[in-house]
């Protein structure tokens, strides 16, 4: 029989928090959700009544930093950070806790944050909080980034996230489509420009990742799918795939 952790989910997000909980649900015969918080002040409370085997949670909030939240607790318990900070310098966490999250969060990269909270086990242990302080310091979140840098020839095109309504792969090519109906061509994968890409794009099938902000109707489909009509110039319609039925449904509260 399994080992069993109870888990809080701790992310000031609605939307991250669910779809946390849905990746979770995956797990079920190892994780068992007991609660979850959206600051650091509920977080600390929470954590402290209920006394979890492990948090899953977010390094910036508004009231508190995960950091802060881990300082103050009185329950210390194995802790996976959720962040969106550069790898290249999250990685150094991984000296001072179980595991970090990259966000968007990929199932399978769960899937190797759970095989190494099984192999941690139940051990409440302390955190050195003065080197991680120091961490963060020598590692500060990179300036907010504004556009997608695209090479056409010997110039850089600046295009605006803004102004990015879908991305689409297409006989393998990948398109940037604009609000104003404008197709860029980049020679970057998909799967790359999800990775550079802030939080408000969203991968709805192995084809097109969309601008959230930039949807203007969405309507349940055939075969656990989901129709998006684009608020650009051609009103586009674009279908989810039916392996992400679930993700969007987290995603978006469904």
């Amino acid at each position: 029989m399994s080992q069993l952790f109870k888990a809080i989910v701790i992310d000031d997000e609605p939307a991250a928090r669910r779809l946390m909980k849905s990746l979770l649900q995956d797990f079920s015969d190892i994780i068992e959700v007991i609660g979850e918080a959206g600051n650091g002040k509920d977080a600390i409370a929470i954590v402290n009544e209920l006394k979890p085997d492990v948090i899953f949670l977010d390094i910036q909030m508004p009231d508190l930093t995960g950091f802060e939240v881990i300082d103050r607790l009185k329950h210390k318990t194995n802790v996976i950070f959720t962040t969106a900070y550069e790898q290249y310098a999250i990685k150094a966490f991984e000296t001072f806790s179980i595991d970090y999250l990259l966000k968007p969060i990929k199932e399978e990269r769960l899937e190797q944050s759970i095989k190494k909270l099984k192999e941690f086990g139940k051990i409440e242990h302390s955190i050195d909080m003065s080197g991680l302080q120091e961490l963060i310091r020598q590692y500060q979140a990179p300036q907010k980034v504004t556009a997608l840098p695209i090479k056409t020839g010997d110039r850089i095109n600046l295009i605006r996230f803004e102004n990015i309504c879908f991305l689409e792969s297409s006989d393998k090519y990948v398109y940037i489509n604009t609000i104003d109906g404008q197709k860029h061509l980049t020679d970057q994968s998909l799967t790359a420009l999800e990775e550079k890409l802030p939080s408000e794009f969203y991968r709805i099938q192995k084809s097109y990742i969309i601008n959230k902000e930039r949807i203007k109707e969405m309507h349940r489909h055939f075969n656990s799918r989901y129709l998006f009509t684009m608020d650009d110039k051609s009103n586009t319609r674009l279908t989810s795939g039916r392996t992400y039925h679930d993700a969007i449904k987290a995603e978006f509260g469904l």
